[in-house]
């Protein structure tokens, strides 16, 4: 229960990483929806790996096969966030000038993002390998 409580510490820190990467991009540079979402997401899934592999999990595992394990999961959860961003972005109404539908689809995607992403990083990635 300790390693789901500081992950969701971490992640409130990676996911604050990635909506402003997001934001930044899309809301204030205009650049595509999913372009942005995807180089939010690299930003947030770096910091991910590092403090999870430190703090969190304090693998001591291969560095090289276990982020190749992390990019497999992190491209896994990133496709179900896709999925969901996809699925909602006309979907959803703007709140307002400071934040479009697709950034709101946005929030939505990652909560699903951090479902799939922390049973995988626990059970595949960071788990203690001989």
């Amino acid at each position: 229960m300790w390693n789901f409580i500081k992950y969701n510490l971490i992640g409130v820190v990676n996911t604050l990483i990635t909506l402003m990467v997001v934001w930044v991009l899309y809301e204030l540079l205009h650049w595509n929806l999913e372009l942005s979402n995807f180089l939010g997401f690299v930003a947030g899934g770096v910091n991910s790996y590092i403090m999870n592999r430190r703090l969190n999990f304090k693998s001591h595992n291969k560095k090289r096969s276990e982020v190749m394990r992390f990019v497999i999961v992190f491209l896994c959860a990133y496709l179900v966030n896709l999925f969901v961003l996809e699925s909602l972005k006309d979907a959803l109404p703007s709140a307002g000038d400071f934040l479009s539908a697709g950034y709101l689809a946005n929030i939505l995607a990652n909560v699903a993002y951090v479902v799939v992403s922390f049973a995988l990083y626990r059970y595949f990635v960071f788990r203690k390998r001989n």
